[in-house]
């Protein structure tokens, strides 16, 4: 089986390849630019031209993204998370609080005067400041859009071919509901974007719930790699849940995840070794035995 997968991961790189045309390249980082442009207006009227980041973080939480990347370097999520920790004890109200404050400070930190002079002068930015600004920033903010919009749509494909599958064999779907008890989910009924509860955590997001025999559930994550180093963090974000819901629930949860695109055949291994049920975009017909001897 092993040999099976490592075949199976190679082949999914092939097809993902070739999947890169230029024209739809092309066509994805068009669209990134424009949401990149829009998105970074947005987070200027909200922070009246950063002279009020914090009430724009307030405000929507979106904000907060287009912010690290308006910062000297640019920062990612996690990387921000280490350079300005917020205390897991906060409730959820504070959290928000001390999140605003911390973007607040970095842009006074780490933000460089040449990508926004006017707030030195204390005064509005001209035209020409504007347009130097939007070049400065808008291309790497586009680059973060471009590349999750690529997996988001091939995601939001991998989860309508399993949807599919399971309307095809008899299977009934239910309104989404957090699940937090044994036996929440009929065998053979099915949930689209649902929550399992944990103990440690917040509940986690699953994107299909499948009910097998004896109230055991299948969370199945649906996860596309654009590249190496992409793959260890989607298969981190698979084994991060599948940890926290074992933790909670022993054996009557299962994980499965549905791969495609660039994953290492290690990261792979990493998911079989954790206990994940692991199948492939290209050959779901590998699911549909499964599920046809597990339900």
């Amino acid at each position: 089986m092993r040999d099976y997968h490592t075949e199976q991961a190679e082949r999914a790189r092939e097809i993902y390849i070739r999947s890169r045309t230029p024209s739809v390249d092309v066509a994805d980082w068009n669209a990134a630019l424009s949401d990149a442009q829009r998105s970074i207006k947005q987070a200027l009227r909200a922070s009246n031209y950063l002279e009020d980041v914090e009430a724009a973080v307030l405000a929507d939480s979106e904000h907060a993204r287009v912010f690290r990347y308006m910062l000297a370097p640019p920062l990612s999520k996690d990387q921000f998370a280490l350079c300005y920790p917020i205390a897991k004890r906060l409730s959820r109200k504070e959290k928000k609080l001390a999140l605003a404050a911390a973007f607040a400070q970095s842009m006074r930190e780490r933000r460089t005067e040449a990508l926004a002079p006017w707030l030195a002068r204390g005064r509005k930015p001209s035209r020409g400041e504007l347009k130097r600004f939007f070049w400065s920033v808008r291309p790497l903010l586009a680059q973060q859009q471009f590349a999750t919009a690529q997996r988001n749509r091939l995601a939001r494909v991998q989860e309508s071919e399993i949807t599919t599958i399971l309307n095809a064999n008899g299977w009934v779907k239910l309104p989404s509901s957090l699940l937090d008890i044994k036996a929440a989910l009929p065998r053979k009924h099915y949930m689209h974007k649902t929550r399992f509860a944990t103990s440690t955590t917040t509940p986690q997001e699953v994107d299909v719930a499948l009910g097998l025999p004896n109230t055991v559930v299948l969370a199945m994550e649906c996860k596309v790699s654009n590249d190496g180093t992409n793959s260890v963090k989607r298969v981190n974000d698979v084994l991060k849940k599948a940890h926290a819901w074992k933790e909670h629930w022993g054996s009557f949860v299962k994980t499965a995840a549905v791969l495609q695109g660039v994953i290492n055949a290690k990261d792979v291994m990493r998911l079989l070794d954790g206990g994940v049920e692991v199948f492939w975009s290209h050959d779901l017909s590998q699911f549909e035995q499964w599920l046809s001897n597990n339900s």
